[in-house]
């Protein structure tokens, strides 16, 4: 059996100078005991606690990021960068553990902040994102609200409440349509949450969206059968009601394709700019049926993002899509040349 030094004995016989030294130990388990315990004495004494930055150079990863998370929890913003990276790099518990403790110890002021929660948005694991959209919502940054939208219509469902939760936390009046869609969403509970995050808000747009009984009447039959969606996402292009485009955005994201299609075409018949994104999603859509109504439906978006997105389209593996996307590329090049001139 090797030795290993007791450094609790050490601490209880005042031999504090010692523990010191085995910042520098050669075995990393030894080396994190001994900060963890001198962190814990002296973590309210700023000069005590200086002496412990020399676990922030280590070269061990684990002994390094316990002096980063450990210095993190004090509220430190000279170790933002290395949180960041093991936001980028690190384990996913580690991951997990500094989007969790971000607000609690830091401010939304900090841009640093903005960017570790960004990245986590990007991760590849859903349990990650939770966390970051989590903290998002906790910590109100407000600004941040852009990159949750997309999150409104994740397929997991958990994510979805979590965003219209946050959603709900930011008070940004650019969140009610987004939370209007989510009125609809599958998931009860999501459903529940969205109503609540618009009374949140307390505008006069959210408030009166939950007493609109047209607009909840529509928000009742997208939450039936399929065939009541079919016909509630037909009516709303057919009446030009502009109020039901949020429905329509979120039934893009409906399980059954039909009704994916026929929101594109109601959405094309009130051809609003904030429909441009969906319908750019919509062109990797699994079916091809559905990416020809994308098509269709952006040819009415003269722009020349619009534009490039119809010249990718001319690739799609589908001869009806590419011909479609063809069609419409080259009509809309040409309004475009003439409004040059």
């Amino acid at each position: 059996m090797f030795w290993r030094p007791d450094i609790q004995k050490l601490v209880n016989s005042g031999k504090i100078k010692k523990v010191y030294r085995y910042l520098r130990h050669r075995k990393p388990d030894v080396r994190i005991e001994a900060f963890n315990t001198l962190y814990n004495l002296y973590k309210d004494d700023p000069e005590a606690i200086e002496k412990l930055r020399v676990s922030l150079k280590d070269k061990d990863r684990m002994v390094k990021n316990n002096a980063v998370m450990s210095f993190a929890r004090l509220g430190d913003t000279s170790v933002l960068e290395e949180l960041y990276k093991i936001v980028a790099k690190g384990g996913i518990d580690e991951q997990i553990d500094v989007l969790r403790l971000l607000p609690h110890y830091y401010t939304r002021d900090d841009e640093k902040i903005t960017a570790i929660l960004a990245l986590g948005l990007n991760a590849k694991r859903f349990s990650i994102q939770l966390e970051a959209i989590r903290s998002i919502g906790d910590m109100r940054i407000d600004s941040m609200a852009y990159y949750l939208f997309d999150f409104t219509n994740h397929p997991n469902s958990k994510v979805r409440l979590e965003s219209v939760i946050a959603l709900g936390k930011l008070k940004n009046p650019i969140c009610i349509d987004y939370l209007k869609g989510a009125l609809t969403d599958s998931s009860p509970d999501v459903r529940k949450a969205a109503e609540y995050s618009l009374k949140s808000l307390d505008t006069p747009e959210a408030i009166e969206a939950l007493r609109d009984a047209p607009f909840m009447l529509m928000v009742k039959n997208m939450n039936e059968s399929v065939a009541k969606r079919l016909v509630t996402v037909k009516n709303i292009g057919k009446t030009r009601k502009v109020i039901g485009l949020p429905l329509l955005h979120k039934a893009c994201f409906d399980e059954y394709k039909n009704v994916r299609i026929e929101a594109i075409k109601s959405i094309a018949l009130l051809k609003e700019q904030s429909s441009v994104d969906i319908l750019l999603g919509l062109l990797g859509d699994t079916f091809h049926d559905v990416r020809i109504e994308a098509v269709k439906a952006l040819s009415r978006y003269d722009s020349p993002r619009v534009l490039e997105a119809l010249n990718k389209a001319k690739n799609d593996s589908n001869s009806n899509v590419a011909t479609e996307a063809k069609k419409a590329y080259y009509s809309m090049n040409i309004r475009l040349n003439r409004k040059k001139e």
